[in-house]
């Protein structure tokens, strides 16, 4: 729109009987939108449109500003509501607070720490008119001074504590991680002790798994036994020792500057400030949104600050062409921007930052018609975000079919920078780093659980410094449980621990990536057909029952036109991970391929560089281009042009230079150390004649108790192997049938005079007498299922503390010609729930079944 548009002017200090000039301004901005709909009654908007532009100052609202369909704009003749040029115009959805007084109450400030005493002061919030509190669990009233989001007084004041007990032990039990259903749990040391006559105490915490967060009222502390329970509901999952909490919501616990806390039945608010409170300028939220818009069209919203409510600042619900531009979004209890149905819309250049929630969410377009909605983040400055709801409020989260996430900047942040679901999707030239950083099992970009969702192209994009809570590993790519049909084309990792992933599923691209210093560059595995088997066997009897996925009618156009391959999914291995292509990467690190032993015949790889120096003009990460005699280039490497990665400056960028600084890495738990083994170990077997080896070491070679015993006998064409396992008498033994949860035992064997596509055999027993033939270690099918049925398995339970286990084993079954094959790779691995621990004849590091890295059987000529 041209500067010299029609305007109508607002100010603070106009009034609403004003006629909206520039010197005689509105005060509000339904003021200058109910002129505007009065002129559309009149007759057309003017060729050009209209501005509303808004005079410097802040615009105090206690509700949204709405907009309807009666409101928009026209392709011809948009309108604007803008900041006057150079003037700082600030939306505003809090209250300034006044009347600050010291702390006068006795037994406060006797339980305050001595440092803070005569530092805290109080305000009284319903004298100001301000009733309405919220819930300390979320979407309440919160603090902001001088701009700046204040921390809510809690315990400790940096990072969690641990819990160290359950009072209703083993009751959830997830593969065999244990935890309680009940939310009653010991903590050590003595500091609850501090918190009586604390009114509403809560805790935070990752209470089951590290990427599950929520908040709990404490219902009880017992000082004495040092157990803490929460109210109901509990959390979902459940609670598990050495998961991490903390406490927060304690006026006693106001012990630094910038902590607060709320007495909401008195409507006291305590703080103490980090300046002195008479320069500064203290602020809570009130309003719970700052813009609505329902089905208005034409309409941008471009320079102004939008602060301080207590939900998402601007929802955007149907409609056409909704344009935020240049606008700073920061210090409020939601997202920044949300969405919904609308097409051909876009939030650009804005910068982003303290905001409780997600930055951008962008959902539109028809699923079943594959129909996109255009919709777009680009240009945007993200960071610092997810400052309440911690897990799963992305950057930008993207939804529906065909809209993108372009030249993006985030980073900081607890969680995901990038979510999306749905089809059709580009996200390309985006900056991501510091995500992720309080949770594990996460990804910087991440996707899951659909077979449907496809077409997705993650692009062109730069992600580095990306280590997970504690430094314990998360993922940069993460393609989650089985979804589908996505491209990781052209990126640059470097230093995330786990770089691109394929959970289980299919037909996916991983070409063209740059991998420097990633620990774990490429992961693919194949949990559909294990442990995530009962997903996708829901998926199968739907498709077969209804000819849908998860209500898509996949076998029909647009979906069967679009994505050919999921036309006959159901008939092609449904299970497995099939159609996954990796060509063209180059890999600088340690280890680049994980790729489990079942996933790997259905993995099409060529043309990687992984094991010679790519020649880069200069040391990662101060340049990634490749010098012009880089063997990748032999190899069909395509130049990535990180040139483009980025923000970029333009004038609807909201601020120009931007700073950006990367997170401090933790140095990652050391690992457990490797024991030296010496040459590995031979049984050397004489027909008839047993032989006895110990299976007493763990992981890393590391000796354990109680030990098993292993007896090898060679019986012409049978190995029998009998199996004595000593367990903990004062622990019960989990008899079975499931790998990894239970107690077993695991015989693995490879004949290597086969070449190396000989396969791993996985035999696998458990005290009830289950057996099972696995294909874990990538054996194929039909082999596993052919030797499963040859052997012969049997155990027992001898007691308490001992039971039992035998194999017969026919060398035919295996491929294995004992007059032929004298050296077999082999290992025999005791799964003991007790302790818990893995012990082997000889540790791997690795997998159990990781033959190559055990010992070796030979057979005497």
């Amino acid at each position: 729109m041209p500067a010299h548009a029609p305007a109508l002017h607002v100010a603070p200090n106009g009034s609403d009987a004003n006629p909206g000039t520039r010197a005689k301004p509105f005060a509000t901005l339904e003021r200058a939108r109910d002129e505007l709909r009065a002129r559309k009654k009149a007759g057309a908007l003017p060729p050009g449109g209209v501005a509303v532009e808004l005079a410097g100052g802040t615009y105090e609202r206690g509700k949204p500003f709405d907009l309807a369909a009666e409101d928009s704009g026209a392709p011809e003749a948009p309108i604007v509501y803008r900041a006057r040029s150079g003037a700082d115009v600030r939306i505003s959805g809090g209250r300034l607070v006044t009347g600050w007084q010291p702390m006068t109450d006795k037994a406060l400030l006797e339980r305050l720490e001595p440092a803070a005493r005569g530092k805290v002061l109080q305000a009284d919030l319903k004298a100001l008119g301000i009733t309405d509190f919220g819930s300390p669990g979320g979407g309440g009233l919160e603090l902001f001074f001088n701009d700046e989001p204040m921390q809510v007084a809690r315990w400790p004041n940096e990072g969690f504590v641990k819990i160290t007990g359950l009072v209703e032990p083993d009751t959830v039990n997830v593969r065999g991680t244990k935890g309680s259903k009940a939310g009653k749990f010991m903590y050590d040391g003595d500091r609850p002790r501090r918190w009586a006559g604390e009114k509403d105490v809560w805790l935070h915490g990752y209470w089951f798994w590290d990427w599950s967060d929520q908040r709990h009222a404490v219902e009880s502390i017992d000082v004495e036994k040092r157990v803490i329970a929460v109210k109901p509901p509990y959390h979902g999952y459940g609670y598990r020792v050495g998961q991490w909490f903390y406490a927060f919501n304690l006026v006693c616990e106001i012990d630094q500057p910038g902590e607060w806390c709320l007495d909401r039945e008195a409507g006291k608010l305590y703080f103490w400030p980090p300046s002195p409170i008479e320069k500064g300028r203290a602020v809570v939220s009130v309003a719970e949104s700052l813009m609505t818009l329902k089905g208005a069209s034409h309409v941008t919203f471009r320079g102004l600050m939008l602060e301080n409510c207590r939900g998402t600042a601007v929802a955007v619900q149907g409609g056409t062409h909704v344009r935020l531009a240049r606008c700073t979004i920061r210090n409020l209890g939601g997202y920044a921007a949300k969405i919904e149905g609308a097409t051909d819309s876009a939030v650009v250049g804005c910068d982003i930052y303290g905001v409780g929630e997600g930055g951008i969410s962008l959902q539109g377009g028809d699923r079943k018609t594959l129909t996109p909605a255009r919709l777009v983040a680009e240009n945007n400055h993200i960071h610092h975000y997810g400052r309440w709801s911690r897990m799963y409020k992305a950057g930008i989260h993207l939804g529906g079919v065909g809209n993108a996430a372009r030249h993006n900047l985030i980073h900081n942040a607890p969680h995901i920078a990038i979510m999306f679901g749905g089809n059709d999707h580009v996200i390309e030239f985006n900056e991501i780093h510091s995500v992720c950083y309080e949770s594990n099992d996460a990804g910087a970009i991440y996707a899951g659980r659909n077979w449907t969702m496809r077409g997705t192209v993650v692009r062109h994009n730069y992600l580095h410094h990306i280590s997970g809570f504690q430094g314990r590993g998360c993922v940069g790519v993460y393609l989650d449980d089985m979804f589908c049909g996505t491209d990781i084309v052209g990126n640059v990792f470097y230093r995330v621990t786990m770089a691109a992933f394929i959970g289980g599923g299919r037909d996916c691209t991983v070409a063209n990536n740059i991998f420097v210093d990633c620990p774990r560059a490429l992961h693919i595995d194949s949990r559909a057909l294990g442990w995530a088997r009962g997903h996708t066997e829901g998926w199968v009897k739907e498709g077969r029952d209804k000819g849908t996925h998860l209500g898509i009618r996949f076998k029909e156009p647009p979906y069967s036109t679009r994505y050919p391959k999921l036309v006959n999914i159901l008939d092609d291995e449904p299970f497995a991970p099939k159609g996954n292509v990796i060509e063209r990467n180059i890999f600088v690190g340690e280890r680049w391929n994980d790729v489990d032993g079942r996933a790997k015949p259905y993995v099409a790889m060529k043309d990687n560089l992984a094991d010679a120096d790519p020649l880069f003009a200069g040391k990662p990460p101060a340049s990634f281009e490749l010098r012009k005699d880089s063997p990748a280039w032999k190899l069909g490497f395509q130049r990535i042009p990180i040139e483009k990665i980025g923000l970029y400056k333009d004038a609807d960028r909201a601020s120009w230079p931007v700073e950006h600084a990367v997170r401090p890495m933790p140095e990652p738990p050391a690992p457990k150390p490797r024991v030296p083994q010496g040459p590995p170990p031979v049984a050397k077997l004489q027909p008839g004649t047993p032989a006895k080896i110990a299976i007493e070491r763990g992981i890393e070679g590391e000796k354990l108790s109680p030990p098993s015993t292993a007896t090898l006998t060679w019986e012409g064409a049978n190995l029998r192997v009998a199996i004595d396992n000593a367990v903990d008498p004062t622990k019960p033994l989990r008899p079975g049938p499931t790998w990894g949860q239970d107690d077993a035992v695991e015989v693995a064997i490879r004949n290597p005079a086969a070449g190396k596509a000989a396969p791993i055999f996985v035999l696998r027993g458990f005290p009830n007498g289950h057996f099972e033939s696995s294909t874990e270690a990538g054996a194929p099918e039909a082999a596993a299922k052919k030797t499963g049925e040859a052997v012969k398995f049997t155990a027992k339970i001898e007691g308490k503390d001992r039971w039992t286990a035998q194999y017969l084993i026919p060398f035919a079954a295996l491929g294995i010609d004992p007059a032929k094959h004298k050296k077999l790779e082999f290992n025999i691995t005791v799964r003991k729930t007790a302790a818990p621990a893995w012990l082997m004849w000889r540790g791997t590091g690795g997998y159990s079944w990781e033959v190559a890295k055990a010992g070796l059987l030979e057979l005497a000529p």
